[in-house]
């Protein structure tokens, strides 16, 4: 956050979030939205989230993509132009199990 501040006069809608139910956590709350795209950005206004082990698995081994640093447990959000609470409730319902 720090760095950001330095380099940015304003601040992005990309975001990341750990799930602490590993990749299987993570795969199941992408699977589950329904509002929200399961997509890498495809340069449009839509939120997008994407699970990046998942993505890189048919190409890469779950040890290789821990060895480059990424987490399994690790999803990435673009936030688009739908209204907040639309987005709320979307990740709200995708996170109860």
């Amino acid at each position: 956050h720090a760095l950001a501040r330095r380099q940015m006069k304003g601040f992005g809608g990309v975001l990341s979030i750990e799930l602490a139910g590993g990749y299987d956590a993570a795969k199941s709350l992408v699977g589950r939205l329904q509002l929200v795209a399961n997509a890498v950005s495809l340069g449009g206004v839509e939120t997008l989230a994407v699970h990046a082990a998942s993505v890189w698995e048919g190409s890469l081994s779950i040890a290789q993509i821990e060895a480059a640093g990424v987490s399994t447990a690790l999803v990435r959000i673009a936030v688009g132009l739908e209204h907040p609470e639309d987005l709320v409730r979307d990740f709200e319902q995708a996170l109860v199990v």
